[in-house]
């Protein structure tokens, strides 16, 4: 396979069975890594151009006038397709246009091999964000000046091929032969490409020790190779400085080694106060809440004083964050950049929860576990995408992936986790992902870990992470949230459903089918005495699935009776008391939980006979293996019926309970969660009071430069008032007044007064005129994803014809990271966030001028937790309104406004389309909160004329 035929059809729409038609056509002879020739040409559809098609692509109806038609031009595609692979990005797609015109003009379909670039890409490049072709041209580096044009798409996409095939011929053989089953179910004939490649390897005969050089092949699966050197002895290296204040003049002063080693720094005076406060809290055994404006540089600033911290005192210091984000941008650009100026600083490790790295004893299983004819294709697409991650991959995280729905499902089944852990007896241990990263987190001074794992940690009497008395909280304003969803229970019903399913439901390939096969190749005998459990298991599984399916059933109904529905097609979060689902709902609900508590323990109790009869036995590793995920599952169905017991059945006065259903008609949609209505008295007393020193930083954690409420709230007002919590508030260093514009439209209809329809139709208007004035180069802020819809294709419309482009979350993509690199590389665009995009956003320079908040950001107040808070508000005689809802939403506020301003070159405009800032008695709130950029209020159009002029 060393001919290929790259093509690529520009058309009229994206059905050829239904009259769309071919309107150009790019063609690329791709041989032994090189273009050989090119072939292109406009073709006449005999039909008009639809006008987005002719926007998307530049082709109009009279540019193909006078071109061939596709009889004339199908003998020449024809005779460049003569023994040769066809490839195309979404094969399907081009092959179905190719097929319907060779029928349509009397030749037969073609029958050759076709290979999808989309398909290899995944396969191949299993971390990439995107498998589109302009997204994977740019992730390879490569130029693709004109998307949309036959010619260019199909010389990009044989380019885009060269890589793949660089990629396949780097894999070892193991590798190779590991995926060759797997492609045998995919779309396009990967298959022929990897045996082609499995037969070269063996006739060149690549030594084994060439490949043990790349790979660590063990258990005929290949692993990047690692040297794991793990040192625990204590810090030993040089400090820059007897003490603190030495040291911070060593890095920041005059000629200091951060000026020498960093040619663009710059001294901020708020990072060496923070610096300072950070150290003396640790020094003085107090607790610490500092809030750093954009631009202070507050990463530097505690992980330099932790770093020394831990170097003097040989103690351990936790850094939490609330994003993985976050956490990986501090262990992959922070510490390194330290270690350009302190080479010998104390180790710095990450640590993730447990379930997101993979289990390598499981991944096995299901390798050889499986018969691949039996596989569909996005389960051998996520095993393919493992075996070839497995060897460039470090960590085993699976965060690296990019995993579809189904990829996302079968990851549950081969992520680590300790029910099913066979720890040293594993004959993967010496390689295992996460006990190497445990192991490394035991020797490191400074851990690097998240709010998540934090808690978790917490919960599991602290047998996660090693002992430790100091830590630093970054993006504390998320911490309360964190807390609360963290110590409270929850309940997954497509979690509990395949764990079910892969018991006993996977057409013969369930755990209790593989198991009792293991055994019988083992041992006869003992398979023969163990056989006569296996119908009342598998009797009893019936009933406990059955009893699931019937209580989620009931769920779904009851969750449509409580919102009003006929039918749940939306999203929906529904308060329940576990005593009072309604008069009518009461017995079947309870009745139906029991049922499932009741059966669910039952069938625990079946597995515990097998359990117990195979842990006297001396069973080989396949056995034992399988029977360490029987006994996980055993503990798994338990854990669910306490669960259940405890969501449904039970009541806790200080837990507020919720359902969520995710809107696609399935009982599988339904969440179940309950967590603790207040948690400041548990981090107080189970965090706070058992830790040395605790500093928490964020941006935006005071409202109104008062600490008052994120004190409050986490648990910290006494400590306060007693002197064991001091607070600093550090100004940004950016000049906001010269930098920022804040625009307030005073002629802008109030939200108050008018459907949230009519507010989206008037947002359409002025985000355009807006976008118009600036080019585009604008953020729009949403509070909900329905507003959002409702403005998307109006203003995409709209802007047509100025050529500015829009982009939705949820719409153009989901990945926010993909959206920004689109933004970013767009001459003109506008872009429409919701949730994630108010904070974590940065895009420094040109590529953003505008930011429009088009409401202040409220939690909706009739959700669950939101309703419970603010009655035990009520309850103790405050206004919930003013003491829970105006905080939030002003940190949330200062968090959207921070997205404008990332550094001191940077200006723009901020624009407010909510006129209750200015309007309302709680307004000024907000505005306060801000850092004192310009401000205007008038009508619209003199707004335009204002932005215009500012923006120069």
């Amino acid at each position: 396979m060393t001919q290929f035929l790259v093509l690529d059809f520009e058309t009229t729409g994206n059905n050829p069975g239904r009259g769309d038609r071919i309107i150009q056509i790019g063609a690329v002879v791709f041989e032994e890594g090189r273009v050989k020739d090119r072939y292109s040409t406009l073709v006449n559809p005999g039909c008009s151009i639809p006008a987005f098609i002719s926007n998307l692509t530049g082709i109009t109806d009279k540019m193909v006038k006078s071109a061939p038609l596709l009889e004339e031009v199908l003998p020449v595609l024809l005779k460049l397709l003569d023994d040769k692979v066809l490839v195309a990005h979404n094969a399907s797609f081009d092959l179905a246009f190719l097929n319907e015109g060779l029928q349509e003009n009397g030749y037969h379909p073609f029958s050759g091999t076709v290979i999808d670039t989309v398909e290899l890409a995944r396969m191949l490049i299993p971390t990439a964000e995107s498998y589109r072709l302009s997204d994977l041209a740019s992730l390879l580096a490569m130029d693709h000046d004109r998307p949309h044009q036959a010619d260019s798409d199909a010389e990009t996409t044989a380019h885009i091929l060269n890589e793949l095939l660089n990629k396949l011929n780097s894999l070892p053989l193991v590798t190779i032969q590991r995926l060759i089953p797997l492609s045998r179910v995919l779309t396009s004939d990967i298959e022929e490409l990897l045996r082609n490649r499995e037969q070269q390897l063996l006739q060149t005969a690549r030594t084994h020790d060439q490949e043990k050089d790349m790979y660590d092949v063990y258990r005929h699966l290949a692993l990047h190779h690692r040297e794991v050197s793990i040192d625990n002895d204590e810090f030993s290296g040089d400090l820059p400085g007897e003490k603190f204040d030495q040291f911070r003049d060593v890095l920041f002063g005059e000629e200091g080694l951060l000026e020498r080693e960093f040619p663009r720094f710059e001294k901020r005076s708020a990072q060496l106060d923070m610096m300072n406060q950070v150290y003396h809290a640790f020094e003085s055994s107090t607790h610490l809440m500092v809030e750093a404006g954009t631009g202070t540089g507050k990463s530097w600033a505690y992980l330099l004083p932790a770093l020394y911290w831990a170097s003097k005192t040989n103690e351990k210091v936790v850094i939490s964050t609330n994003t993985i984000q976050l956490q990986e941008q501090l262990y992959q650009k922070d510490v390194p950049m330290i270690s350009r100026v302190w080479p010998d600083h104390p180790r710095v490790e990450l640590m993730k929860g447990r379930g997101n790295y993979l289990c390598l004893r499981k991944f096995e299983q299901s390798l050889d576990g499986t018969d691949s004819l039996k596989e569909d294709i996005e389960s051998a697409m996520v095993k393919s995408q493992m075996l070839v991650w497995l060897t460039k991959t470090e960590s085993g995280d699976w965060e690296e992936l990019n995993l579809s729905q189904s990829g996302k499902k079968f990851w549950y089944q081969v992520q680590s986790d300790a029910n099913s852990c066979l720890n040293r007896h594993c004959p993967w241990f010496s390689h295992c992902f996460y006990h190497r990263s445990r192991q490394q987190t035991q020797g490191a001074d400074v851990i690097i870990t998240n709010h998540s794992l934090l808690f978790t940690d917490l919960q599991s009497e602290h047998n996660i992470l090693p002992s430790y008395q100091y830590a630093v909280i970054d993006e504390a304003h998320h911490l309360e949230e964190a807390a609360s969803y963290h110590l409270g229970k929850s309940l997954n019903a497509v979690h509990l459903d395949m764990l079910l399913k892969s018991f006993a439901g996977n057409q013969g390939n369930g755990l209790l089918y593989r198991l009792m096969q293991a055994i019988s190749e083992w041992d006869d005998t003992v398979y023969r005495r163990l056989s006569a459990h296996v119908d009342p298991i598998h009797q009893q599984w019936e009933k406990a699935r059955s009893s699931v399916r019937e209580l989620f059933t009931v769920l779904t109904e009851w969750i449509r009776h409580a919102s009003g529905q006929t039918m749940v097609t939306e999203k929906r979060e529904v308060r329940y008391q576990p005593h009072d689902w309604g008069h009518s709902w009461n017995e079947p609900i309870r009745s139906a939980a029991g049922n499932a508590v009741d059966e669910l323990i039952f069938l625990a109790r079946e597995l515990e006979h097998i359990h117990h009869a195979l842990a006297a036995e001396e069973i080989p590793f396949t056995a034992r293996a399988l029977a360490t995920d029987w006994h996980g599952a055993m503990k798994d169905f338990r854990y669910y019926a306490e669960m259940i017991h405890e969501l449904i059945l039970e009541q806790h006065d200080d837990g507020v309970y919720w359902m969520e259903t995710d809107g696609n008609r399935s009982r599988n949609g339904i969440h179940l969660y309950q967590v603790p209505v207040d948690v400041s008295v548990l981090l107080r007393e189970e965090f706070f009071e058992k830790k040395e020193s605790v500093v928490l930083t964020s941006a935006t954690i005071s409202v109104n430069q008062s600490f008052e409420y994120p004190l409050s709230r986490l648990g910290l007002s006494d400590l306060y008032q007693q002197g064991q919590v001091n607070t600093g508030l550090l100004p940004s260093p950016f000049q906001y007044k010269k930098q920022t514009l804040l625009c307030i439209p005073t002629d802008f209809p109030n939200i108050k007064g008018i459907s949230e329809a009519e507010y989206s139709k008037h947002l359409v208007g002025s985000l355009g005129e807006l976008a118009e004035t600036t080019e585009g180069r604008m953020l729009v802020l949403f509070t909900s994803y329905q507003m959002l819809r409702q403005v998307y294709e109006p203003l995409k419309k709209r802007l047509s014809s100025s050529d500015i482009r829009v982009l939705g979350h949820g719409i153009d993509s989901s990945s926010r990271s993909i959206l920004l690199r689109h933004f970013k590389n767009s001459d003109k665009c506008v872009l429409l966030g919701t949730s994630s995009f108010w904070e974590g956003v940065d895009i420094p320079g040109n590529d953003l001028s505008c930011l429009v908040i088009t409401k202040l950001p409220f939690s909706p107040p009739n959700h669950p937790v939101t309703e419970a808070r603010s009655e035990r508000l009520k309850q103790m005689g405050k206004n919930p309104f003013l003491a829970l809802s105006v905080p939030q939403a002003v940190i949330r506020f200062k968090q959207g406004f921070g997205r404008l301003v990332r550094s001191r070159e940077d200006k723009g405009v901020v624009v407010i389309f909510d006129r209750r800032i200015v309007e309302s008695r709680y307004g000024g709130q907000f505005l306060r909160s801000l850092p004192e950029p310009a401000m205007i209020q008038r009508p619209f159009s003199e707004i335009l004329e204002q932005v215009k002029n500012w923006l120069g």
